[in-house]
This record gives structure tokens, sequence and C-alpha cells, in this order.
């Protein structure tokens, strides 16, 4: 599982790389194609053995993949790889506030203290001194984590009542279709696909969706929630190691500050909410 956050952390600055070549959406649209293409030579018996519910299931759930997935690419076009690994990394904290409200419980003060922690990190890492407001690239990343947030709470009800390789595998078609679609009419097909961009649709494609989708499916029976959790909060950290090595990105004292509150809460989250936390083995985090 750590070699599954060290992915998903160091894919950040690939895609923010990536990005300089193809717009948004096509990506996205190739990326996630490609993965369910690998998930269907893999495990094509599952897939083709998908029930109706499935694909419904899949489909909802694909919902927010797609919100989550669409705005973090976005937003990595306007702030950093580091920023928007960290950002990412609060929808393990939002995950218990949603999960209370869909339950119409109020949330426990240890939640409160949580998004407390969270939301000082946030405008520490986020905001520059004197000026009282996100950046547009860290506002569209925040959106994402609501929507991988939203989408690990309905994983943790949903994904335990079909196959898993089969809904996984309907959410990553669902998310592949949309974008490219929306991709074909909204955006330019690049005169041709550089290196740079294939390189950028390959890992993640390939590693960081199909590979780490698989490993997680396979591994979570062998730890407890809470254990697992607790590895995929190094998510954002390797992003911030792998934009400070491979793209110069450096983070000024107070956004290390920042990020370190982030880290804490995340920790705590997951640690003082086991019951909410088994739904953060969900691909969420992830790039």
């Amino acid at each position: 599982m750590l070699l599954v956050a060290f992915i998903w952390g160091t894919t950040f600055v690939i895609v923010k790389n990536g990005l300089n070549d193809i717009e948004p959406f096509l990506f996205l649209g190739l990326r996630f194609i490609l993965a369910f293409l690998v998930l269907a030579a893999l495990a094509g018996k599952n897939i083709l053995r998908a029930t109706l519910a499935t694909w419904l299931a899949g489909s909802l759930l694909g919902i927010f993949l797609f919100i989550g997935y669409t705005f973090q690419t976005i937003g990595l076009q306007y702030t950093t790889s580091s920023n928007a690994g960290f950002i990412t990394g609060v929808s393990v904290v939002l995950v218990p506030i949603i999960d209370s409200t869909l339950k119409k419980a109020w949330p426990s003060v240890s939640t409160l203290i949580t998004v407390v922690i969270a939301a000082a990190g946030l405008f520490l890492l986020s905001v520059p001194a004197g000026q009282f407001r996100l950046s547009y690239g860290d506002m569209l990343v925040l959106v994402c984590a609501f929507g991988f947030a939203i989408h690990i709470v309905l994983v943790d009800r949903y994904s335990h009542k079909h196959d898993v390789v089969a809904i996984t595998a309907v959410q990553i078609l669902f998310v592949g279709i949309v974008c490219l679609g929306i991709g074909l009419i909204c955006e330019t097909w690049p005169v041709k696909l550089t290196p740079n961009a294939v390189r950028a649709i390959l890992i993640t494609s390939i590693l960081a969706t199909s590979l780490a989708f698989l490993l997680q499916n396979g591994l979570q029976k062998y730890s407890t929630p809470t254990r697992i959790a607790v590895v995929l909060t190094m998510e954002p950290v390797f992003a911030a190691m792998a934009g400070y090595l491979w793209a110069s990105e450096l983070l000024s004292p107070r956004a290390l500050i920042g990020a370190a509150l982030i880290l804490c809460s995340m920790l705590f989250a997951v640690l003082s909410h086991p019951s909410s936390s088994s739904a953060s083995v969900d691909e969420n985090l992830q790039v």
C-alpha cells in the first residue's frame, strides 16, 4: 500500500507536465479508456458478468470520480503539484463529515477538531501572506477533494454488494467515455501526441489507475482500514517530494507549516474515525 501511495503521489508531477502538451479532458479520456482496456484484458470475465445493478451503481460512483479527477486535473494547470497533493488529501478529513451528514447525525468533537486543523493548514499552504483568498487552481483542487470524499463514502456503501473488479471497471469506463466525449467536442486534438503526453497517459493509466486499484483491492483484506488509510496519507508527502525533486517546486516555511497541519489532520481523522476510515482505502487521494 505504501507503493500505491508512492505511485499516486508522484504522478501529480507527471500529470502536470503532460498537460503542457494535451488538454485536460482529452488526457483524462485517453487515460481512463486505456485503464479500462487493461482491466478488461486482465479480468474481462468479471466485467462481462456484471449485472445491471453493478452498472448503475458503478455509474453513480463514476459521477463523483469524474468530478474529482476533472477538477484535480484542470486545477493542476494553475497550481503546483505539491499544493494539489496536499489539498486533495483533505478528502480524508471530509469523509467523516459527509458520512455524518448523510446519516443525519452531528459530527463528533474530534471531527470538528480535524476540520479546524485542516482548514488552518489549507489556509497557510494556499493563501499567500497578506491575501485572504485561495488561488484559482487551489479552489479547483478543493472541489476535487469534495468529489473524492463523496465518492469514498458511496464506495463504502456500494462496493461490498458487487464484484470489486466489475464495479471498479464500470467507474473507470464511465469517466473515460464522459471525458473523451467532452474533450472531442470542446478541445482541440493535438497535432501529434508528444512523448511527454504519451508518457503521462501510459504511466497514469497503467500504474496509477489499473495497477494501483488492483493492488489496493487485493491487499485490503490483509490489513485494517485504519492502518491502510494511515499509509495512504503518505501520498501528499510523496507529491511534495516529487515536486521538489522533479519540478523544482519549493514550499515556503509558511506553506510547510500548512502542509504539516494538513498531514496531521489526515492522520487524526483516520485514527479517531475507524468506522469512517474504512472507505478511505478506496481510490481516492489518487491522481
